[in-house]
């Protein structure tokens, strides 16, 4: 029994005692009892809202509740969602290195039955090289006298670890004197690509561009292709040509769509205020 119920009891058992110890009227009686419904429906109203109040109370622990529970599970999304895409560059990453490493061997495997059939026919009698003019010798850098000509797995790996550590420079020269030498092996749009990336990271955007198009053009279906059109719509950006920068970067995700290139390229487009199509 709440207070308020026990209060009104309380003034029932003080009506009664007062009727009867003392000469009242019926209009007095009546008027005491509709002031006594009167607090009792009042009582009633102040229980119901009491009600209303824990329910709506309730409610709102429950909604804070999956709330939290809401913002913990997005959270947790994210960090998984995070280490994913870690995963996936790192997993990228080791396949490109997978790729070069079996170009390199392939090369090395070609050099080497190269020479074989050099000692071959040097065994069997082939008629020597004239002696005049410049010796015959493969295509390859020339050989300083008493040295032997860097490999193409050597030439590369020079200019590329040029390249990783900043000098740029010297990465643009490697990768040039690499296609000059090995203008048609596997890694020879890799060169193309990297002399490129050395001109954009010097800000030399319009040598960048046009080594990226050297790549296109010479090399279409290059896994390259993809990122030498995205660096080109970046170098694009970097000289004030807008217009031209959003159709390339809108190229890249029309073409490949489902690539890093394509999402970086969306990044882009959002970052400057235009939307993907």
């Amino acid at each position: 029994m709440t207070a308020l119920k026990r209060f009104f009891l309380a003034g029932l058992s003080s009506a009664a005692l007062l009727a009867g110890a003392a000469c009242v009227s019926s209009s007095d009686i009546d008027a005491l009892h509709r002031q006594m419904n009167d607090i009792q429906k009042q009582i009633q109203a102040l229980e119901r809202k009491s009600s209303s109040k824990e329910e709506v109370e309730k409610l709102n622990q429950n909604v804070a509740t999956q709330t939290q529970q809401l913002l913990k599970s997005n959270a947790d999304t994210a960090v998984k969602l995070g280490e994913l895409t870690t995963k996936m560059e790192q997993l990228e990453a080791k396949l490109e290195d997978t790729n070069r490493r079996l170009s390199q061997l392939s090369q090395q495997i070609a050099e080497t039955q190269g020479d074989l059939l050099r000692l071959r026919s040097n065994g069997t009698g082939a008629a020597p090289a004239p002696t005049t003019g410049a010796p015959a010798s493969p295509a390859g850098p020339a050989a300083a006298p008493g040295r032997t000509a860097p490999s193409p797995a050597e030439l590369y790996d020079t200019a590329y670890g040029d390249y990783t550590k900043g000098r740029y420079a010297l990465a643009t020269q490697g990768f040039e004197d690499y296609l000059a030498a090995y203008p048609s092996t596997d890694l020879s749009d890799n060169a193309q690509y990297w002399i490129g990336e050395s001109h954009y990271a010097q800000k030399k955007y319009p040598e960048a561009i046009a080594d990226f198009e050297k790549l296109l053009k010479q090399w279409p279906a290059s896994d390259k292709a993809p990122a030498a059109l995205l660096k080109k719509g970046y170098a694009m950006l970097e000289l004030g040509q807008k217009a031209e920068a959003v159709v390339q970067l809108q190229y890249v995700i029309h073409e490949f769509p489902s690539s890093e290139e394509a999402r970086l390229a969306r990044a882009k487009l959002k970052s400057i205020g235009v939307e993907a199509k």
